[in-house]
């Protein structure tokens, strides 16, 4: 085709037709949303989570109870605090004399006269018997850890063998046990039986 000044120009071709936008169904985008809204949540509440942990631990140590924080200076009174435990509580009815030395090295103030009173009948009935008792810690746990002082839930095992007829009975019991520092090393300060 010519145009007005003799100039041949080609004949516009025609166009593509755009492609039809596909609309993505409702249904869709709300889910897509949804997937997201639950992701940033659940980040939020990891870390609104970790958070109050670390606060709590924090707050431990600055409440004073290491127990929570302190994972070797619960270790070292929960395993002084047992086998402190397991001496005084065992005993032989031919050498009672090394339970009472053992009493009387681990124990201080209150579980000093507390333990006397119970071990004054144990100990007749040991030899009346002849009784072999052996104590084995079942479970421990340090439940206040403050400077010198410590509060202790223990649960003990007792095995008893009365040696003149070899009958053996078992038993066990929960503590609550107050442990006190006293030149670096942990002693049962009270006992309450629970």
């Amino acid at each position: 085709m010519t145009g007005r000044h003799g100039i041949v120009r080609p004949s516009p071709s025609p166009r593509p037709s755009p492609r039809p936008r596909v609309e993505e169904p409702a249904a869709s985008r709300l889910d897509r949303r949804a997937t997201v809204m639950a992701a940033l949540m659940a980040v939020v509440v990891l870390m609104a989570g970790f958070a109050v942990f670390a606060g709590l631990r924090a707050g431990a140590v600055h409440g004073g109870n290491r127990a929570v924080a302190d994972t070797a200076a619960t270790t070292q009174v929960a395993d002084q605090v047992g086998g402190d435990l397991k001496a005084i509580f065992s005993y032989d009815y031919d050498n009672l004399a090394r339970t009472e030395r053992a009493a009387a090295s681990m124990l201080v103030d209150e579980a000093v006269g507390q333990y006397e009173a119970g071990y004054a009948s144990a100990k007749q009935q040991a030899v009346d018997q002849k009784l072999v008792r052996t104590t084995t810690i079942n479970s421990i746990a340090v439940a206040n850890l403050d400077g010198d002082s410590a509060k202790l839930l223990v649960f003990v095992d007792q095995q008893t063998l009365t040696t003149t007829s070899n009958q053996q009975s078992s038993a066990s019991a929960a503590l609550s046990v107050t442990a006190r520092k006293v030149d670096g090393t942990w002693k049962i300060a009270s006992m309450t039986a629970l």
